[in-house]
């Protein structure tokens, strides 16, 4: 167990910074204001982002660069 903890630990710290990368982008393009990262609900698309990417990239193929407002 002790051999695969580093591969556990970086693979978890890629998934965090993925869906740090993520939160940040759904935060921008849905129009969060700026201190939203205190909120739970960003926290929560950190952890849920390979959730909640399908729905973030089909609304980013219907309204375009110009975002949804939740």
């Amino acid at each position: 167990m002790i051999r695969f903890q580093p591969l556990i630990s970086k693979l978890a710290i890629a998934y965090f910074m993925v869906g740090f990368f993520f939160a940040l982008l759904f935060a921008l393009y849905y129009r969060w204001p700026p201190l939203s990262f205190l909120s739970p609900g960003y926290y929560m698309v950190i952890i849920s982002w390979p959730l909640q990417a399908p729905g973030f990239f089909q609304d980013f193929l219907v309204y375009g660069l110009a975002g949804k407002t939740l």
